[in-house]
């Protein structure tokens, strides 16, 4: 991965692992991966199914997110799920998520609060950069804190920093509820997925066990992404029926 690395993502261009570089029309994402029949063509080295499969993901994922939005609220969300995606990748890889993902992202997540406002919400400017503000505050605070007192409880790291920065980027571009259902949401996909994995590899005597270091921030990308998608209505109408009862 270049970020991790400190590489440009501009330029040098695509290469293959043995060093050759991947013309543009080798390099189109799915159709490139069929044409070639799964393997380099320079080299003949087999391309791994993650890539095809993280390919139409992504397809999939914008798909879904352009039918459900508007034209400004598929710019901002778009870049938004850009980042969650590449974050997400580099977490699963390096167990790191870079600050150009996560403080960049918060203040690309308070700027597109404040475009949306404008364009396509109707409210004052400031409304949407405030909500923005408090959905970074409060989603970065729950999972410091939550962060606290698992390190207390396991006397170990439980969850990094950089997840904590994560969830500042993802409650500026939610919002408060938002960033509250990111966290639950992603927690309980997390254990959802985790168990049956830990499963099936503990019953091929593999090495996974209880207190293996993770990567998380999937699970977060995962949750704010389930929360603009498919639980959003029922997200705030159920959070909204809990501040009348507080109030």
């Amino acid at each position: 991965m270049r970020i991790p690395k400190n590489i440009s993502i501009i330029f040098p261009g695509s290469r293959c692992d043995c060093g050759q570089p991947i013309p543009f029309f080798l390099n189109i994402p799915i159709v490139s991966w069929i044409l070639l029949g799964g393997k380099a063509r320079c080299c003949g080295r087999r391309l791994e199914l993650q890539y095809i499969f993280c390919e139409i993901l992504v397809a999939v994922l914008f798909l879904l997110l352009w039918r459900k939005s508007d034209p400004w609220e598929f710019l901002v969300y778009g870049i938004f799920f850009g980042l969650l995606i590449v974050a997400s990748g580099i977490d699963f890889a390096t167990m790191t998520i870079p600050d150009r993902c996560t403080v960049g992202g918060a203040i690309l997540g308070i700027l597109g609060g404040v475009l949306l406002s404008h364009f396509s919400r109707g409210n004052y400017i400031f409304c949407g950069g405030i909500a923005s503000i408090r959905g970074m505050l409060l989603g970065s605070s729950i999972l410091l804190w939550i962060a606290v007192f698992a390190e207390l409880v396991l006397n170990k790291e439980a969850v990094g920093f950089g997840d904590v920065k994560l969830m500042g980027c993802i409650g500026a571009f939610l919002g408060t509820k938002g960033a509250i259902f990111s966290i639950f949401g992603g927690t309980c996909l997390g254990m959802v997925t985790l168990f049956p994995v830990w499963w099936i590899y503990n019953r091929r005597k593999s090495k996974i066990k209880f207190g293996s270091s993770l990567p998380f921030g999937p699970f977060l990308a995962l949750g704010a992404m389930s929360y603009l998608l498919f639980f959003k209505a029922i997200a705030d109408e159920y959070c909204a029926q809990i501040e009348i009862l507080l109030s």
